[in-house]
């Protein structure tokens, strides 16, 4: 009998100390640790900014306007410096000429990129880097006599990191080159990107 007791004891002090650390554990396993941390990691963002054509559709100034842009990405943090990351940019424009006619000139524009982020190697807080990559933008009319319009794209840009917490700020610049295919008209087209936003780390 006072084995058995013993055994129940020593039981139950293992247990009550085992389930603090088991509750910490659980607590702690899916918060995302500080980014500066991180040498692997997933990375959502959210941004908002300003999406700029920067040449006109036709030789007379037929252009598509510069308005608000917003999106997204998820990114895998290949190292403490590098990442490969996609990203899905939406804004409305109007188209303004003469060159085409059309009953509505509102459209929806939609940026894809697939991009490799190279940081500058160090653990400040403020952390430049560059980004270069391949993606496609899609113009959507609202006229309904027009078909959508989708040009491979070449990206560049650059942009700061400011690193704090579990995440970071950013602001970036970037260029967008392809080839604008719609309502008739062929050009190669080369946007500008402004944009500010919040990156958030999960740890692997």
């Amino acid at each position: 009998m006072r084995l058995r007791s013993d055994l129940r004891r020593r039981s139950s002090t293992l247990l009550a100390r085992s389930l603090p650390v088991a509750l910490l554990w659980l607590l702690t396993a899916g918060v995302p640790r500080p980014l500066s941390a991180q040498s692997q990691a997933l990375v959502l963002s959210v941004y908002g900014g300003r999406y700029s054509p920067l040449v006109n559709l036709t030789d007379a100034g037929d252009d598509l306007t510069a308005a608000f842009a917003f999106g997204g990405g998820l990114a895998f943090q290949l190292s403490q410096n590098a990442a490969l990351r996609v990203s899905v940019t939406r804004h409305r424009a109007r188209y303004r000429g003469d060159a085409v006619v059309v009953a509505d000139s509102s459209v929806s524009r939609y940026t894809y990129g697939l991009d490799l982020q190279l940081g500058w190697p160090g653990t400040s807080v403020l952390v430049p880097y560059v980004y270069l990559g391949a993606g496609a933008v899609t113009t959507d009319f609202d006229d309904p006599a027009y078909v959508s319009a989708t040009g491979l794209a070449g990206r560049f840009g650059v942009g700061l990191n400011r690193v704090g917490g579990l995440g970071a700020w950013f602001v970036e610049v970037g260029t967008v080159l392809y080839g604008f295919d719609g309502l008739g008209l062929k050009r190669t087209q080369f946007d500008l990107e402004a944009r500010l936003g919040f990156a958030l780390a999960i740890g692997l």
